[in-house]
């Protein structure tokens, strides 16, 4: 309200004053009534004037909220997805670190508190993930990987095959090359029926 509706708002006794002076005993009703209207409908305009501007108050500081809550929502996430690349971290370091494992996926299964690995600054404690894991293996030697050479696994697809083309026919000519007939006609016989297999 400006201060000049205040004014006429709040001073209705004097413009009463002012009509009925010129005639005191007799009131004009009509009078009073459209000056009791025009200040009902100033009070009203005000009233909704000062209504929409709360309104848009409000929405204002909704939508500021709003960003607040939004900005709170991603620092959440992003907080979240930080203490998971932490974890990753922390994980790769285990794993990089335990070299005298067997398996060395199994390692972080063994090392539960990893919050006390990431020092200040972020910084990962790779001689306390050593440490642990040395300690880990005293505890559990079924967890150390094996000394010693690694037996080769067999490939089958490597080396020569006895039933292959080449292997039964190299195993005939080196046996007609020592004198051996009685190997070179078994193995003469045994292409023969191999072969008798694989027609239809």
């Amino acid at each position: 309200m400006s201060s000049t509706d205040e004014l006429t708002v709040a001073s209705p006794t004097t413009e009463l004053v002012e009509q009925t002076a010129d005639s005191p005993s007799t009131l004009d009703y009509k009078a009073l009534y459209e000056q009791s209207q025009q200040k009902l409908t100033r009070a009203v305009n005000t009233a909704r004037e000062h209504r929409e501007k709360a309104k848009r108050l409000d929405e204002i500081e909704a939508a500021q909220q709003t960003e607040a809550e939004r900005a709170t929502a991603r620092a959440t996430a992003a907080e979240q997805q930080l203490v998971g690349l932490r974890r990753t971290a922390v994980d790769a370091e285990i794993r990089a670190a335990a070299t005298g494992w067997a398996d060395p996926t199994d390692a972080p299964l063994y090392l539960d508190d990893r919050d006390r690995y990431i020092g200040e600054g972020g910084v990962i404690d790779t001689a306390t993930i050593a440490a642990d894991l040395t300690a880990v293996l005293t505890q559990r030697p079924h967890l150390a990987r094996a000394d010693g050479p690694r037996r080769p696994a067999p490939d089958p697809s490597q080396g020569q095959r006895p039933n292959g083309p080449s292997g039964i026919t190299e195993q005939i000519r080196e046996a007609e090359a020592r004198g051996d007939w009685a190997t070179a006609i078994s193995l003469k016989n045994q292409r023969l029926s191999e072969q008798a297999r694989e027609q239809p």
